[in-house]
């Protein structure tokens, strides 16, 4: 009797121990209480970081519609100014021209087109696309070329008879220096290292002992030396005025 009673009592409280004992979470309850912070956690991330880029885009396009506006204003303030500058420089150059422009005969006047000419003070010009400068003073041919090359010019060269036409007023009867001279070779050359031509050229009277060219009336000589201080010529490319035109927005 007494040993069922230890027996029944034995299992009545491994029984009660085994009821009260802690179950561990199955799988399902693990899964829900690990995967539910971690899904709400990152569909928060996303769509926090969907807001910061539309608020990007947003951000973006104001910029770029006011970037766009001001490009525009800018270009027409640009177009604006262009059209002042253009005036207010049409209306100078035609001051500049009624100014400085050279008037040739009423036919060829320039100061009414759309180009002239211009020569240098103390120059001359005559019609064409040369300006001319007669001296004062009188020189020895080396020191008369010194004087053109600083002149960013040459000795008067004369390569045919029709420019002896067309050369400024001056002193028929004085001899001035042209850029006519004879190298060691004892060929006579121009300044621009061209050759003389004398063919048939009885307004070309060389003799060749002396190695300098003069120019009286209308004839080439070479009758004295070199360091004999004549007047001179000399010549120059003139500059031509363009008037531009108007260009239209």
């Amino acid at each position: 009797m007494t040993e069922e009673i230890t027996y029944a009592e034995l299992e009545f409280n491994t029984s009660y121990a085994l009821e009260n004992m802690p179950r561990p979470a199955t799988s399902e309850e693990k899964g829900h209480r690990t995967t539910s912070p971690t899904w709400r956690l990152a569909a928060l991330t996303f769509l926090t970081l969907c807001l910061v880029l539309l608020l990007g885009l947003l951000f973006f396009g104001i910029v770029f519609f006011q970037v766009s506006r001001d490009f525009k204003e800018e270009i027409g303030n640009l177009m604006k100014n262009q059209e002042t500058l253009q005036t207010n420089f049409s209306k100078r150059l035609q001051d500049m021209k009624d100014n400085l422009c050279l008037e040739g005969e009423e036919e060829k006047n320039k100061n009414n087109g759309p180009i002239c000419t211009l020569c240098p003070t103390n120059w001359k010009w005559t019609g064409g696309d040369t300006c001319f400068y007669v001296s004062t003073k009188k020189k020895s041919w080396a020191d008369s070329q010194k004087f053109c090359s600083l002149q960013n010019s040459t000795l008067l060269m004369i390569k045919d008879r029709d420019k002896l036409g067309h050369l400024p007023p001056r002193d028929m009867r004085q001899y001035f220096w042209i850029g006519l001279h004879k190298s060691s070779n004892n060929s006579w050359y121009w300044e621009d290292g061209s050759a003389l031509l004398r063919k048939k050229a009885d307004w070309i009277d060389v003799y060749e002992y002396y190695t300098c060219g003069h120019l009286y009336e209308l004839n080439i000589r070479t009758y004295d030396h070199c360091h004999s201080e004549y007047f001179w010529i000399c010549e120059k490319a003139a500059l031509k005025l363009r008037q531009p035109q108007t260009i239209s927005p």
